[in-house]
């Protein structure tokens, strides 16, 4: 590999290297933040965030990649640029046609990468992230309560109130639990109690022992107080049955033989991924052309903008493939045309071909 190649690829992957992690953290601090939500309102155990972040920073690759390796294109050249570092290359004979060459031979790997995340790695990561949070969900709902704080079963027939756990969280001390049957409430309370799950049925069961089960008619004049040694109530919670989506599926066999909308547009979204990576290396390159007074970051704004209309243009029309609003054969490959005649247009304007004059020109050699 020439040394101008070498020294081009190494700007663009030290800056890869110093984007990529600021997109991540960017990424897991707001899903660090929704998670700790969700387990602070008892809807997720707290033992599961770390590994849900793990697999969710893995799945989030495939979209972070190509959003910063066009950042790092645009920042890197941008540089060269601000240094006239790209004036001197420019002089020594090295074409911009040379430059998108190099990078997007780099870009062609980079894109090799991202489908192998998207076919293969990200599907691998959202079923064990949907494992892991089917797997809490139907684990047992005292534990994911905080003590002193109500909770309301999945279901909304009952409302547990436990004023402590016990260090392995099995046993509640002080507790008080809510149901509503039909047209009657029943409360129980009780100093002590346990939970256990049946190993056939998977269902929860919350042992109370030594309390007072209060029952009345809202409305009515009957009330009865029942003492008991031992009362058994239990919570519908039973495992869920883990089921594959298109998100999990890997590789192209089994969404090709899947022929309704959802798969083609899941497919047709695998495939827009490494092709955006390949577009946006080269679009990167036309993109970071700047003028020493600019400055390497003049054109990061542009780039952004670029980024953003392209991924939401490509989302659209994923949800048009998905409700049937566009034809598949149409699907979202139009915006990657559109996106590749933007290309070539800015291409052409920097290796000074001017489209208009060219057209006029064949126009007069077809009239004489």
């Amino acid at each position: 590999m020439p040394i101008i190649d070498r020294y081009l690829i190494k700007e663009v992957t030290l800056t890869l290297l110093a984007v990529m992690p600021v997109l991540l953290l960017i990424f897991l601090s707001n899903r660090f933040v929704q998670y700790l939500a969700e387990a602070a309102a008892g809807r997720l155990p707290s033992d599961v965030l770390w590994a849900l972040l793990a697999f969710r920073s893995i799945s989030v690759l495939s979209l972070l990649l190509p959003l910063a390796f066009f950042l790092s294109v645009v920042l890197a050249l941008g540089r060269l640029y601000k240094d006239s570092e790209m004036i001197v290359l420019t002089a020594s004979g090295i074409s911009p046609l040379r430059i998108v060459q190099t990078i997007g031979a780099a870009g062609v790997v980079m894109a090799l990468l991202v489908a192998a995340l998207t076919f293969y790695i990200e599907p691998w990561a959202n079923a064990q992230t949907n494992q892991v949070r089917k797997r809490a969900e139907a684990a047992s709902e005292i534990r994911i309560i905080t003590p002193g704080r109500f909770k309301e079963s999945r279901q909304g027939d009952h409302i547990l109130y436990v004023e402590r756990l016990s260090p392995d969280l099995e046993q509640m001390h002080n507790i008080f639990i809510q149901s509503r049957q039909v047209d009657k409430v029943n409360i129980l309370s009780s100093q002590h109690g346990y939970q256990y799950t049946d190993k056939e049925t998977g269902d929860l069961y919350v042992v109370l022992e030594d309390g007072n089960r209060y029952e009345w008619t809202p409305g009515g004049s009957d009330f009865k107080i029942i003492k008991y040694t031992k009362y058994t109530v239990r919570i519908e919670q039973k495992d869920i049955p883990v089921q594959s989506s298109l998100r999990e599926l890997t590789g192209v066999d089994p969404l090709l033989r899947n022929l309704d909308a959802g798969a083609k547009a899941e497919l047709q979204w695998r495939f827009s991924l490494p092709i955006s990576m390949l577009l946006l290396a080269v679009l990167g390159v036309l993109l970071a052309r700047t003028t020493p007074r600019q400055g390497r970051y003049a054109k990061l704004f542009t780039a952004i903008l670029v980024y953003v209309i392209y991924m939401n243009l490509l989302t659209v029309s994923r949800s048009w493939v998905e409700q049937s609003v566009a034809p598949p054969l149409f699907g979202m490959w139009w915006v990657h045309i559109a996106v590749l005649a933007v290309v070539a247009v800015l291409l052409a304007r920097q290796m000074g071909v001017r489209m208009p004059l060219s057209i006029a020109r064949l126009a007069l050699r077809v009239r004489t």
